[in-house]
């Protein structure tokens, strides 16, 4: 059996040691990109493992540990990471807030989702939640040939007109207020973790905001992309109507992958529950490779 500590705060060299050791690391997995996010963080540590969460104030006032929008697969860190056993043991060893709610790598080998079962004084549940990867290979005409024939077809379409140029993350968020925002559920502080996570990957040279532009200078297209190791991650993007109609987002992501191959060996695109953008990516050739969801309410201690 593990004994694990909490620490209040945390030791940037040791936690970012730690996620050094992920075959192809986050953004996330540094400390400094997580302080960008503006969250209070602890974490629980054992010399093969650590368990980063942030802890705050829920909107209904009690205290909750949770993963905060901009690091959707937070940890587990250390040699221990793709061990199921550990992972189990450090859950149960967090501090006893009413919720915990954490996003997080899957090990391997952990159980199959399980709805609200009871366990050791309070109810538990997990769920596996979908997330695209893509090998980049050793040649864009490898991953080309990986592509849906709908894919294929989507590109020829949109090959006229267009222009591939930087964009900025105030721009970027504008337009997909703009035109995603009323068909996305926008959570509280959304706007403020993905500002505060793009200008930090800026500044630190961790990521750059690409656009496609049309005809008269119209903006079609845009996305955020953040590098990590061998990893770059599709971070935040928004389309236009227009660029819908132009298929200006497949184009756009089909340049950068030109780009890409030989400088990342991984594009996550990140997860979504969204039938259509699971097939939108898929036509990529991307894989899902599923992170952990789980969730916890504990009973207080005089209920119980």
């Amino acid at each position: 059996m593990r004994t694990f500590r909490l620490v209040e705060d945390p030791d940037p060299v040791h936690w970012n040691a730690a996620g050094a050791l992920r075959p192809a690391p986050f953004p996330y997995d540094r400390i400094e990109y997580l302080d960008a996010l503006g969250a209070n963080w602890l974490s629980l540590e054992h010399e093969e493992l650590i368990l980063p969460f942030a802890v705050g104030r829920s909107r209904w006032g009690f205290r909750q540990a949770y993963c905060p929008l901009g690091a959707q697969r937070l940890g587990p860190l250390g040699s221990a990471a793709e061990d199921a056993a550990a992972l189990r043991e450090g859950l149960d060893a967090l501090p006893g807030y009413l919720r915990l709610r954490l996003s997080m790598s899957r090990p391997a080998d952990w159980p199959e989702d399980r709805s609200w079962h009871w366990r050791r004084g309070g109810l538990e549940r997990w769920h596996a939640a979908p997330n695209y990867e893509l090998g980049l290979g050793s040649s864009y005409e490898q991953l080309y040939a990986g592509f849906s024939s709908q894919t294929r077809k989507n590109l020829r379409a949109a090959r006229e007109n267009q222009l591939w140029e930087y964009s900025n993350p105030e721009e970027l968020w504008n337009y997909f207020v703009q035109n995603q925002g009323a068909k996305y559920r926008i959570p509280r502080g959304y706007e403020r973790a993905m500002k505060a996570a793009m200008y930090h990957l800026l500044h630190q040279g961790r990521g750059a905001v690409w656009a496609a532009i049309g005809p008269g200078n119209q903006w079609l297209a845009g996305m955020f992309v953040a590098f990590s190791g061998e990893r770059a991650v599709l971070l935040f993007s928004a389309v236009t109507p227009e660029g819908r109609e132009r298929q200006s987002m497949t184009w756009l992501i089909n340049e950068f992958l030109t780009m890409a191959v030989g400088r990342w060996s991984v594009f996550d695109f990140e997860g979504s529950s969204a039938p259509g953008l699971a097939r939108f990516y898929e036509g990529f050739g991307a894989r899902n490779v599923p992170y952990l969801r789980w969730e916890r309410w504990n009973v207080p201690w005089p209920s119980r």
